[in-house]
């Protein structure tokens, strides 16, 4: 019984992704290209000491706080450190997004166009379609956070190291996993797609905020946010 309720999970997975190769290609090259080129700019940007003292000063600022969580990094302040306060936050969120996008359209709009009634007509286990979501979820975040990590080494910037570089990616993609696994139980409560994108992104802001005014509040309180978890990574610092 247990094995007719996972039966070709394999085959679904590898379908979805043979379907599915030219969103993920164009969410890879929007996110990976994002963070190879923005670290390939820093040492220009960055790269005196007036500069970073100015940029640190405002990423202090509780309006900063707020967008990007604390700014952790000690002096001597180096590109990568401001890179990485700038940007995990960031990119958690916009990673988060495309977990969001796949989960819903492999779970609940499928079901809502019917195909999800065909497929399983076929010899296909009762939980397989979940469990292929589920995998190619994993399949494309584990993507994302190998070939930003490899982007990241590629970009060299002055204060990176390889432990940060990989961390940074796949925690990452560690991130957007875990929130596919939320959307995909949204996806299970909400009657048709929209509702489950709507209660998805819900999920999001209410986390995203949470973690604005913690960060501002108290620090230790992000913790509770789940969100906030992508920032005690301390890329380039100490990294956790």
């Amino acid at each position: 019984m247990r094995n007719s309720q996972v039966s070709q999970s394999g085959y679904l997975t590898r379908f979805y992704l043979r379907r599915d190769w030219l969103p993920i290609g164009l969410w890879l090259l929007g996110i990976v290209g994002l963070m190879g080129a923005a670290a390939g700019k820093f040492d220009g940007i960055y790269g005196t000491q007036s500069a970073l003292a100015s940029i640190v000063t405002t990423l202090k600022s509780p309006a900063m706080v707020s967008l990007f969580g604390p700014f952790i990094a000690k002096a001597p302040y180096t590109p990568a450190a401001v890179y990485a306060a700038e940007m995990m936050v960031f990119m958690g969120l916009i990673v988060a997004m495309m977990a969001i996008y796949f989960a819903v359209r492999n779970t609940r709009t499928e079901e809502d166009n019917g195909i999800l009634e065909l497929v399983r007509a076929h010899a296909v286990g009762k939980q397989s379609p979940l469990i292929a979501a589920t995998l190619e979820l994993l399949i494309i975040n584990l993507m994302v956070g190998v070939l930003s990590a490899l982007a990241l080494q590629g970009a060299g910037m002055t204060g990176s190291n390889t432990t940060g570089d990989w961390l940074f990616g796949l925690g990452l993609a560690a991130f957007g996993f875990m929130f596919g696994t939320f959307s995909l139980l949204m996806s299970q409560l909400a009657s048709n797609s929209r509702g489950a994108t709507s209660l998805s992104y819900l999920v999001l802001g209410a986390l995203y905020i949470a973690r604005m005014l913690t960060d501002v509040q108290n620090t230790d309180a992000t913790w509770w946010t789940v969100y906030g978890w992508i920032e005690k990574l301390a890329i380039y610092g100490k990294n956790n």
